[in-house]
């Protein structure tokens, strides 16, 4: 059964108000059998296999990076006040945005993150609203996951229902990090420095998935936790 280690602060469903996210509509859901699964971990945990896994079977995702990357589309205003704030040396010759270059920047000055975040985490809750509508006007099964790696610390946690957390240990998710990014230790290790602690992280998980076998063994745990968040809806309504 799925139990919860969430912050008693924390179990308000709502958004905290800089945010523009609508708690009203995400919670009317509830009463029309449809929940917000958050699926989160550190970068390179495995989420990707979870994800690809629950995909497969028809489940309906949300992909937070996805939508972050549309906030930098040329001609927005994400991206009009990313360049503003940062610069044209962000830009492909082209114009559109040098994700790796603006990463570099911000991966390694704590502030200059934090003016990102602010430019983009309200954008994509916006995003993330109108996502989660069409998907629960569509979606047969009516569970949808929000993936994103920064549910914790953009406050998208508090819309949703439950929450995964994805964990490895962070010496293999440095490796994972520099052969598939192209990083440096160094950079690879900023980045993991800059998310939320693990241990802040787990404080929050209604489930938890370790990563810390082979891929089929993380897909086994992923089709437990489906079984057991399906008989606690059960159980619910029963």
């Amino acid at each position: 059964m799925l139990t919860s280690k969430r912050p008693k602060e924390d179990n308000k469903a709502f958004f905290s108000p800089q945010l523009s996210l609508d708690d009203q509509s995400i919670m009317n859901s509830t009463e029309t059998e449809s929940i917000l699964v958050g699926l989160t971990g550190g970068i390179a945990s495995g989420k990707s296999t979870v994800i690809r896994y629950l995909r497969d079977n028809g489940y309906s995702i949300i992909d937070a990076d996805k939508l972050g990357h549309r906030v930098l589309e040329p001609g927005t205003h994400g991206y009009k006040k990313v360049v503003e704030t940062f610069g044209k040396g962000i830009l492909h010759p082209e114009g559109t945005v040098n994700r790796p270059a603006l990463g570099k920047i911000v991966f390694l000055d704590p502030q200059k993150l934090k003016r990102l975040n602010e430019i983009s985490h309200p954008i994509i809750a916006d995003m993330i609203q109108k996502e989660y509508e069409k998907l629960v006007s569509d979606c047969v099964r009516k569970i949808v996951f929000l993936e994103a790696a920064i549910l914790i610390e953009a406050n998208w946690h508090k819309v949703c229902q439950h929450i995964w957390v994805v964990t490895l240990d962070p010496a293999i998710a440095i490796q994972r990090l520099q052969a598939r990014d192209g990083l440096s230790y160094i950079e690879a290790n900023a980045r993991l420095e800059a998310q939320l602690a693990p241990e802040d992280r787990l404080a929050y998980a209604d489930l938890i998935l370790k990563n810390d076998a082979t891929k089929e063994d993380l897909i086994t745990k992923t089709q437990q936790a489906l079984q057991d968040l399906k008989l606690s809806r059960v159980a619910r309504h029963s």
